[in-house]
């Protein structure tokens, strides 16, 4: 049976401090209990919003992030990035449906001239656009290129989620471009969470499961253009301890 705990308890640093983070961020204390001797749980409810954290025990006697759950109307939701994101469910749990809510898409602005884009670039927005158009002809997928502080980057957006396909150029020869050496592209779901490890570094594997297609980038190209001027306006998000995913 759950041991509910009095104010005297000693609790593991991890369960104290998620507590008082969580009762800073709501201004509702969480309700703690000892499950069994391994465990301890925290549960945090509102109207709408059910948090629970767990912590296990291991076997050096050192107290451990076990499993947490997030329910919003008592649907099971992905849990939450940090706990700013947390306390932002918290506040208006419908965030999460809201589009662009919880977004962590970089905002692009697209090229002025699209002409002036690097050949490699222009050819591979010209393909990616042309297999948008035969497996979306409804026009739910949107093809761009934007200039950012390192190149250029092409986004492919549609219902199930966002590409960006990164390039910069290269060392040599003089005026080639290619996809980014380190970070080629990045995947975005639906709620413009980032998913890119999902696919491994493949790039296929993720144009064919957010959009079907069977288009891969544009082969290495040369180009004399000069790079536009940009501004990416990346959206950093604060990595917190207390909220785990």
């Amino acid at each position: 049976m759950p041991q509910h705990l009095t104010k005297a308890t000693i609790l593991p640093t991890q369960v104290t401090t998620a507590r008082h983070e969580l009762r800073e961020a709501t201004g509702q204390t969480p309700d703690i209990q000892r499950t069994s001797p391994l465990h301890y749980r925290l549960v945090l409810t509102s109207e709408r919003v059910e948090l629970t954290l767990t912590w296990r025990r291991n076997y050096r006697g050192s107290w451990k992030w076990n499993s947490s759950t997030l329910t919003v109307d008592g649907t099971p939701r992905e849990l939450a990035r940090d706990l700013d994101d947390f306390t932002r469910i918290w506040k208006d749990p419908d965030v999460l449906s809201r589009p662009g809510g919880r977004s962590e898409v970089p905002a692009l602005t697209p090229v002025a001239d699209e002409a002036q884009l690097p050949g490699l670039v222009r050819r591979s927005l010209d393909r990616m656009r042309s297999h948008a158009e035969r497996k979306a002809s409804d026009g739910s997928v949107q093809v761009i290129a934007a200039a950012t502080d390192t190149g250029y980057t092409i986004e492919v957006a549609g219902p199930r989620g966002t590409l960006h396909l990164r390039y910069a150029p290269r060392r040599r020869p003089a005026g080639a471009w290619d996809l980014d050496e380190r970070n080629g592209f990045r995947v975005f779901d639906a709620n413009g969470m980032d998913a890119t490890k999902k696919f491994a570094g493949n790039l296929m594997a993720a144009l064919a499961d957010l959009f079907g297609l069977g288009a891969a980038p544009a082969v290495p190209g040369q180009t004399g253009q000069a790079r536009q001027a940009s501004v990416n306006n990346s959206v950093r998000v604060r990595r917190h301890s207390v909220i785990r995913v």
